[in-house]
């Protein structure tokens, strides 16, 4: 156990646990924390994707979709935040995310 992982489970602050998942939870090899780490960041799914868009983490963002569910309005929402961020290749990931789970529903492309 490193001192990442100690500081993880000692540590009554929200926002460091977050920070130490969301640095963690791709870097690390051994299963049983990889499955720590991604328990975690489900339960706290909103606050972590606003945070690695805010950040520009493209990477860590398609880990953390790959294995968290997202609904249609939670994604609308992170779309926002890309926007508000100027995240262009964040939003362009989150786009096609959209299109590929939920389709665009609200809009009618009739010629």
């Amino acid at each position: 156990m490193t001192s990442y992982e100690e500081e993880f489970l000692s540590t009554g602050q929200e926002a460091r646990r977050l920070s130490i998942a969301l640095l963690r939870f791709i870097q690390i090899d051994d299963p049983e924390w990889k499955n720590k780490y991604q328990k975690y960041l489900s339960l706290r799914f909103r606050p972590a994707l606003s945070t690695l868009i805010r950040d520009g983490d493209l990477t860590r963002i398609q880990a953390l979709c790959s294995f968290a569910p997202v609904t249609e309005s939670a994604l609308n929402s992170f779309i926002d935040v890309a926007v508000q961020n100027q995240r262009e290749e964040v939003l362009s990931f989150l786009m096609n995310l959209k299109k590929d789970r939920f389709g665009f529903h609200d809009r009618e492309f009739t010629l």
